[in-house]
């Protein structure tokens, strides 16, 4: 990166992502979907990649609709990379309760978000890949 990025900055982006797994803990598929970009792109532990809000929107319903979440989060890194990229690492743990059985099941993830800058300068998730932690 030619700049350095201000702590200002870090803190948006960072606001970003601390948005979507705030969003995602509750459930609420539209205020998770406001965060990606309208190209936003969602590869997940199962399943091929997921391309656009519309389709994201879909998936996020469908997904509240048959579990809920009771997750924390850490995040790991922030880092800016140029003036229009950055990326976010993090970690979520806690509980999937599977709404039509009712059972709850430990569960742990990585993340790693990639940001870009729209054109009215707001930073959104270009890119998410998410994966669940399995322990041996």
């Amino acid at each position: 990166m030619s700049e350095v990025a201000t702590d200002h900055e870090v803190a948006t982006i960072e606001a970003v992502i601390v948005s979507y797994l705030t969003a995602f803990n509750r459930g609420d598929a539209a205020a998770v979907v406001a965060n990606y970009a309208d190209d936003g792109v969602l590869i997940a532990p199962v399943g091929p990649a997921v391309e656009g809000k519309a389709v994201l929107a879909n998936l996020y319903l469908g997904l509240f609709e048959a579990v809920s979440f009771d997750m924390k989060y850490e995040i790991k890194e922030v880092v800016q990379t140029s003036a229009d990229w950055a990326f976010v690492r993090s970690a979520t743990e806690g509980t999937e309760t599977i709404k039509a059985t009712g059972d709850v099941l430990p569960a742990r993830y990585q993340e790693l978000f990639l940001l870009h800058r729209s054109a009215t300068a707001a930073w959104q998730i270009a890119r998410y890949c998410t994966s669940k932690i399995v322990e041996s």
